[in-house]
């Protein structure tokens, strides 16, 4: 008796427990229905504030020296007179063979290594393409006498600087510094230096040949000698045969990768403690922008910088030679000599360019293990200040949390109002209704559309290889070629588009929901700046930016609203691979084809990821959501 009693007593309070207020459940669901999409937006805006906050100064650090062993700065140099008038002596008999065949220049520079007493050689390869070129480069190691051999440093210098000039002087300081090496027995590693030739392919097809991954072709029996393992990497480019103003650095790699920050720190101290010290900028920016702000000119400077940096590791472009070596696990900067004459108490020559390099290769040479105390993950706003991965990456997770939150918002709510009408209320007062994930959804249409997108995704990507053109328009010049995989490729994504929304009006079924599809895109979207994030933060932050705000706009219309079913068509044109390029070409001032031939270069020579992420991940959602515009909601 007792326990039955006690059970209905239980079972009666259990029952009013779970008595639900349908109107209060409703009013609910409709707020948060109205209420998701402005806290997108607004976590939107913080995230977009904090990364302009990145620049100021106390938003970002001091940088400082990890590794205590390479005590930059602290050692009597060498290089003097003498070595100046090698360097000079140099420029002379570069200007002379400079414009001749890449055989004749690198037959030179294999003669002067000999003379010094290096172990020298000639690697001759190959640059695949439409019409081959072949390119020569010539190299030297020099062994430590008091190490067995197994760590290395690399100084290197290209034919060509960045700036489209000969690299005269690079080469001349490098060939003096190597007969400073070879007189001083105070190395612990080998050094060896290296002389490329047609820029970062000769970089490329050095790095292969060396880590024996070459495929072989005719030149396959010249013997490479080697060295250990490459500690460090640092690169000249100093353009011309006049003095310098400011000292650039540079230090982007392929896919995002960056050197480990001790290096760029070495550098960056020695050239301030050098007396006279030397003017140090980021990139090739010497100059001020900003002049005319006074009070926000150290911010804006800042900010230019950053975005510069963003712009080559968005694309994945290796602003320098240096920036290939970093996909062998070896950190590398480039030091570039920027042309100028505003502050002519700034301007440096062969001696001090001889004793800064002098000077970190001593440090260098201290290094008792591979760099690894230091930052592999920052931003840097100036040379001197840093911005570590756990200050920038918190708005990467609100622009995810934007894009999911609207996902989920459309998934489980859908987005018309829930109404119940007074006399079902009735009814079911009492009742516990079914949980929101219990309601059937239309998926099936969501992944199917998801599917073909990215199918021709990977058919678009086939097509942009310059294998493909190789192979099956080798009847075309390289101009034509390119033209026809790109045009090609923009006609397969218009006819996806086209036959999906004529088998959608054909079918005529209830399933093809709008709503979820879109729901869809947005948590792939939240899912691709996550996780390319976490390889290259500034293409997942450049997409965020790019699509957040549209795609949380764009709806599925009706087809009594023709006029806002094109504009959404036509935003979403504009946000298209193939408009960005156009708009890329005219901001850069660059053709249609020279565009397109170093987005190849890359993918095929430095293996950028960029046309692989376009292709295969960026473009297809842009397809699917075209056609959720042109989808009716369910949901």
């Amino acid at each position: 008796m007792l326990l039955s009693a006690l059970r209905e007593r239980w079972s009666k309070k259990r029952a009013s427990k779970n008595t639900w207020d349908l109107k209060k459940q409703v009013k609910l669901f409709n707020l948060l229905q109205k209420s998701i999409p402005i806290l997108s937006l607004l976590l939107f805006i913080i995230g977009i504030g904090w990364i302009l906050m990145l620049p100021y100064e106390g938003y970002n650090k001091q940088t400082y020296i990890s590794e205590n062993a390479l005590l930059p700065g602290q050692v009597n140099l060498e290089y003097g007179y003498n070595d100046f008038r090698t360097a000079e002596d140099y420029r002379q008999k570069i200007l002379e063979i400079q414009t001749k065949d890449s055989e004749t220049r690198a037959k030179f520079i294999h003669e002067e290594f000999r003379r010094t007493g290096f172990v020298s050689a000639v690697q001759h390869f190959v640059i695949d393409g439409k019409e081959p070129k072949m390119g020569v480069n010539a190299f030297a190691i020099n062994k430590a006498p008091r190490s067995d051999g197994k760590e290395a440093l690399i100084l290197s210098a290209s034919w060509k600087s960045r700036t489209g000039e000969y690299n005269t002087n690079g080469i001349a300081s490098l060939l003096s510094l190597a007969k400073l090496f070879k007189r001083n027995v105070y190395w612990s590693k080998d050094v060896i230096l290296l002389v490329t030739d047609e820029g970062q392919s000769g970089t490329q097809a050095w790095l292969d040949a060396y880590h024996g991954i070459t495929e072989n072709d005719e030149f396959s029996s010249v013997i490479m000698p080697r060295s250990g393992a490459v500690q460090g990497v640092l690169n000249l480019d100093f353009p011309g045969i006049q003095d310098y103003q400011s000292l650039g650095i540079l230090f982007e790699g392929v896919n995002g990768q960056l050197p480990n920050l001790d290096l760029i720190n070495t550098v960056v101290l020695i050239a301030t403690r050098t007396i006279p010290s030397i003017h140090v900028t980021l990139h090739d920016n010497s100059r001020n922008l900003f002049e005319g702000f006074s009070h926000y000119r150290n911010y804006l400077d800042s900010l230019n910088h950053l975005l510069q940096s963003m712009k080559y590791l968005v694309f994945g472009h290796p602003s320098s030679d240096a920036g290939l070596y970093l996909r062998y696990k070896i950190d590398a900067i480039t030091i570039h000599g920027i042309i100028g004459s505003d502050n002519l108490n700034q301007i440096f020559g062969f001696n001090r360019i001889g004793r800064l390099v002098e000077s970190t290769f001593r440090s260098l040479n201290n290094l008792l293990e591979h760099f690894h105390q230091s930052f592999f993950f920052y931003l840097l706003p100036q040379p001197n200040r840093y911005v570590s991965i756990s200050q920038y990456m918190p708005p990467i997770i609100l622009f995810a949390c934007a894009l999911i939150f609207q996902s989920l918002s459309l998934y489980y709510l859908g987005t018309k109002k829930n109404i119940y009408r007074p006399e079902e209320m009735k009814k079911e007062n009492n009742l516990i209704p079914p949980a929101y994930s219990l309601k059937k959804r239309h998926t099936v249409f969501g992944f199917t559309v998801l599917i073909i997108t990215h199918i021709t995704g990977i058919i678009i990507f086939y097509i942009m290889q310059p294998s493909f053109g190789w192979k099956y328009l080798y009847q075309f010049d390289e101009y034509k070629t390119l033209q026809i995989q790109y045009m090609t490729s923009v006609f397969i994504a218009f006819m996806t588009i086209t036959l999906s929304l004529l088998w959608i009006k054909n079918t005529k079924s209830t399933e093809h929901d709008g709503t979820i599809l879109k729901s869809f895109c947005l948590a792939q979207s939240a899912l691709v700046i996550t996780t390319v994030s976490l390889l290259n933060f500034t293409l997942g932050v450049a997409t965020a930016i790019l699509i957040l705000v549209p795609y949380s706009l764009i709806q599925p219309c009706h087809d009594k609203h023709p006029i806002l079913k094109w504009i959404q068509a036509s935003i979403l044109i504009l946000l298209s691979p193939v408009c960005l390029t156009f708009l890329f070409c005219h901001i850069s001032k660059l053709s249609l084809v020279d565009t397109l031939k170093i987005l190849l270069t890359d993918y095929q020579i430095v293996h950028s990821w960029f046309l692989t992420y376009i292709c295969t991940v960026y473009w297809p959602i842009n397809m699917a959501m075209m056609i959720v515009v042109f989808t009716k909601t369910i949901s």
